[in-house]
């Protein structure tokens, strides 16, 4: 997990983007341009996968790190698109920034710690994905992310657990009416 000195670093030297409800960060088959720390608001990455089937494979909120990082560090193609979902304002390093401010150790480390960080991500999310019942997936998600109901709809939160709305709310509906018992 990133630190506060490490989120206020990034914020010192990284250009301050404002974002609309809707506007994108990134487009599926463009370059992500960015590597940046969401400063406020939320934003949601998805996809499209062969049937058209809206996949939704991450969820931004404060303080993540967004990016479409294969796309970032290789100059490839996005294979999603990262959407804000409310208003947001994100710190920004371009990768002309990137790539001057990795000749310095503080940055090496920092930019290691944020590499670190997103592989742990994934690996979370992998693993959640073949091992944990749907059930268990969603307790896990609400434990490591408090405020993820609030500020996300239950179908965006449903896409990304891999499973129904219906399955959500029901999954939600069980839970309230065990804890009355």
């Amino acid at each position: 997990m990133l630190t506060d000195i490490n989120i206020d670093l990034i914020k010192r030297v990284g250009k301050k983007l404002s974002f609309k409800k809707g506007d994108f960060f990134v487009k599926e088959n463009e370059v992500c341009n960015y590597i940046g720390i969401v400063e406020s608001g939320t934003f949601y990455s998805y996809f499209e996968d062969a049937d058209l089937n809206f996949i939704v494979n991450e969820l931004y909120t404060q303080n993540s790190i967004i990016t479409s990082y294969r796309s970032f560090l290789g100059d490839i193609l996005s294979p999603a698109y990262i959407k804000a979902y409310s208003d947001a304002i994100v710190y920004a390093l371009d990768k002309e920034m990137y790539n001057t401010l990795m000749k310095e150790q503080e940055w090496a480390v920092l930019f290691k710690r944020i590499s670190d960080q997103l592989f742990i991500n994934k690996c979370f999310k992998e693993t959640s994905l073949v091992k944990l019942k749907a059930k268990e997936r969603y307790l896990e998600l609400i434990a490591y992310r408090k405020n993820i109901e609030q500020d996300f709809p239950q179908h965006l939160i449903a896409s990304y657990l891999k499973i129904r709305p219906e399955t959500l709310s029901r999954l939600k509906s069980l839970d309230i009416h065990q804890d009355r018992k």
